[in-house]
């Protein structure tokens, strides 16, 4: 989307850069199972981030694909629900994508509209995927847990997305591997949307929280735990695999680890993303922001190399919003850190999204099968 500025007005930012597409959430950049093409042309016909026009064209369409949906899911006909049900999710998606990057009153609303509506859209694709709210850290983190039929203890996965990243887009792709024997709860990164303190090293204890709550739930082998991040998530994967000892196994996505919290960085450089990371970090200057990432470096205490679980790193080959090059950093430090850089991809190598969902499941069913085995 070359030229759309921060401020709201076309062109090249003064001072800064054009939003390079990895800025955008997810749900952009995996269109929410849009048609690819429609939604290039939607794109096309909005030039501003100003929060006015920005929310109220997205909320338009998302409104128009809700009305359907109503319309739809009380229906006789198997054919016209599952009509409903994909109205439903465009509409999750579109409201989604008004709330990027969640800092202003309207994408805050359409943000809490989104997660609405993915309440009603989990009880309709899966009655396993429950809402949880859980008091840890000093937070109120809500997510999506879902358990496999029976009563028997399963591995868990923690999934994690980063800035721009919400719960519900973390949900629908997921579904696709539900009849894996596994444990999941989905949850969005402290200091982004619905969280009440900024982001920090000292974040550490809500992903503690989440893990040990867990770690004691009755459907749980606490001996078979492991995390998944994507972009920022990613960093706090790695970050918990060298901190947590219950992680058997770990994946990160993406993740910032050490040169992109450093001078001459591509993190931040569009305005919308420094806009995002000034409220994350809960900076109030670029020069305090700096400083706060700069303290979140994986180099600090040599943290990378004390994660000794195995841990899978996936980029895209030419990372252009964080670089790749921390990818290859962390897989190298890491004692058994394996890398997977898709060819032509770039940030969080959302070009082959299918293919490293699926081997990120086939890789965890493998790692978390072998902790579970008598030595």
């Amino acid at each position: 989307m070359p030229g759309l500025r921060a401020d709201g007005e076309s062109g090249q930012p003064p001072g800064g850069a054009p939003l390079p597409a990895p800025a955008l959430p997810a749900a952009l950049r995996q269109h929410g199972g849009l048609d690819p093409d429609v939604f290039a042309a939607q794109l096309e016909g909005l030039r501003s981030f100003r929060e006015q026009a920005w929310c109220a064209y997205w909320n338009d369409i998302a409104a128009g694909y809700e009305e359907e949906a109503e319309g739809l899911l009380g229906k006789d006909e198997a054919a016209e629900r599952e009509r409903g049900k994909d109205a439903l999710i465009k509409a999750v998606t579109y409201y989604t994508v008004s709330a990027f990057p969640g800092t202003t009153p309207l994408r805050m609303e359409a943000y809490r509209k989104a997660r609405e509506l993915s309440e009603r859209l989990a009880a309709l694709l899966d009655d396993r995927l429950e809402k949880v709210t859980l008091e840890v850290g000093g937070e109120e983190v809500t997510g999506y847990q879902r358990f496999p039929e029976g009563e028997d203890r399963v591995p868990m996965v923690i999934v994690t997305n980063g800035l721009e990243g919400t719960v519900q887009e973390l949900a629908l792709p997921l579904l696709r591997y539900r009849e894996a024997r596994m444990g999941v709860f989905l949850m969005e990164m402290p200091g982004t949307y619905s969280y009440r303190n900024p982001m920090s090293p000292g974040s550490e204890a809500v992903y503690h929280g989440v893990i040990e709550h867990f770690a004691s739930h009755p459907r749980v082998d606490a001996g078979r735990m492991a995390m998944v991040g994507t972009s920022f998530g990613g960093y706090w994967a790695a970050r918990m695999a060298a901190r947590s000892p219950r992680l058997s196994c770990a994946v990160a996505c993406g993740a910032p680890v050490h040169h992109a919290f450093g001078p001459g960085n591509a993190l931040g450089t569009p305005e919308i993303i420094v806009s995002v990371l000034l409220k994350v970090t809960g900076a109030r200057n670029m020069s305090e922001m700096a400083s706060r990432l700069r303290e979140l470096s994986l180099v600090k205490e040599d943290l990378c190399r004390k994660i000794e679980i195995p841990l899978l790193v996936i980029n895209g080959e030419k990372d252009t919003l964080l670089g790749t090059r921390d990818s290859v950093l962390l897989s190298m430090r890491a004692r058994r850190g394996f890398l997977k850089l898709y060819e032509g991809d770039d940030h969080c190598a959302m070009g082959h999204y299918r293919e490293w969902l699926d081997l990120t499941f086939e890789w965890l069913q493998e790692r978390l099968a072998a902790a579970g085995t008598p030595a």
